[in-house]
């Protein structure tokens, strides 16, 4: 059995639970598209969710809930720093330690992780490490936090600029007569000051 400081540290990622696969439909939920789409007529989930995408490239980030695991070193005064962030939730925490077997593991509790109230990524590490630590005296240095990071709500400017984009979409397809326009349509598309609008920039400006 190997060394916890063998153990690769890193991020990795998990197909969306239950409970995160609302983004299937974007950054609006169908009920939502008259309220935000209301301006243009025959507006579907599937331009929603083709704006969310385009947001998200020109942004560089997604805001949807996402499950992450990140495998941290702890460094001084136990303290650690997740990839992602904002967090939702911490899901689970399993505790890695060096042992006279080799790396031992403990799942703990994820109240032992207490994040920063700036909701950072940075938190400390308040527990004890488990049974195991009790064990072999000795205190993790390596968890493996199971986590899921993004916005709970969709901030309001992010949903209205989803909307208006939605919009110009499907307009776009509408004066193009075309059932489906391709990666490359909405590349060009994006570079159009009349499709991606000032007004649009200005939403999402201070979100990425």
């Amino acid at each position: 059995m190997g060394k916890c400081d063998d153990f690769e540290t890193g991020t990795h990622h998990h197909r969306a639970p239950p409970l995160l696969q609302r983004y299937e439909g974007g950054y609006l939920q169908p009920e939502e598209i008259p309220k935000y789409c209301g301006i243009i007529e025959g507006v579907t989930t599937g331009d929603v969710r083709t704006a969310s995408i385009l947001i998200d490239g020109y942004l560089g980030r997604s805001y949807a809930p996402k499950q992450f695991t990140d495998r941290i070193k702890l460094f001084r005064h136990h303290r650690g720093h997740l990839s992602h962030y904002p967090v939702i939730s911490i899901d689970k925490v399993v505790a890695h330690m060096n042992c006279i077997f080799g790396c031992a593991k403990d799942t703990i509790s994820c109240d032992e992780i207490e994040l920063d109230p700036e909701n950072d990524g940075y938190f400390t590490f308040v527990g004890s490490g488990g049974f195991n630590t009790i064990i072999y005296r000795r205190h993790p240095h390596i968890l493996e936090i199971t986590y899921t990071s993004g916005f709970d709500s969709y901030p309001e400017r992010l949903k209205t600029a989803c909307g208006m984009l939605a919009c110009n979409i499907r307009q776009a397809m509408s004066f193009s007569g075309a059932k489906q326009l391709s990666s490359l349509d909405f590349e060009v598309m994006m570079t159009d000051d009349s499709f991606f609008t000032s007004d649009i920039k200005m939403l999402l400006r201070g979100l990425d």
